[in-house]
């Protein structure tokens, strides 16, 4: 199945790429496509600890995103995917 891949900015920068279309086996999981981006893009995982901010966190800070909808990291490996669905990964925006 293939699955559209929104990537914001600085963890795009870290990648170099915006935006990632992957191809996985049906069942895979948003910890799926978290893993398969880590295996191909060396600084990945560096980029989702805030490599590329101001002041890198000990934690993630981005918000995961399927079909708009947002998933809390811990519940990614829960969450299965299907054939067309849009994963985003961005900066939560907060404001006031």
């Amino acid at each position: 199945m293939k699955i559209s891949v929104k990537l914001g900015a600085p963890l795009s920068q870290v990648v170099g790429e915006s935006k990632v279309i992957l191809t996985l086996p049906e069942g895979a999981t948003a910890a799926d496509i978290l893993s398969e981006l880590s295996g191909r893009y060396p600084g990945f995982d560096d980029g989702l600890k805030g490599k590329g901010l101001r002041t890198p966190l000990d934690q993630i800070p981005y918000a995961l995103f399927v079909n708009a909808r947002l998933v809390p990291l811990d519940r990614a490996a829960a969450t299965r995917l299907r054939d067309g669905d849009r994963l985003s990964l961005f900066l939560p925006v907060a404001g006031g």
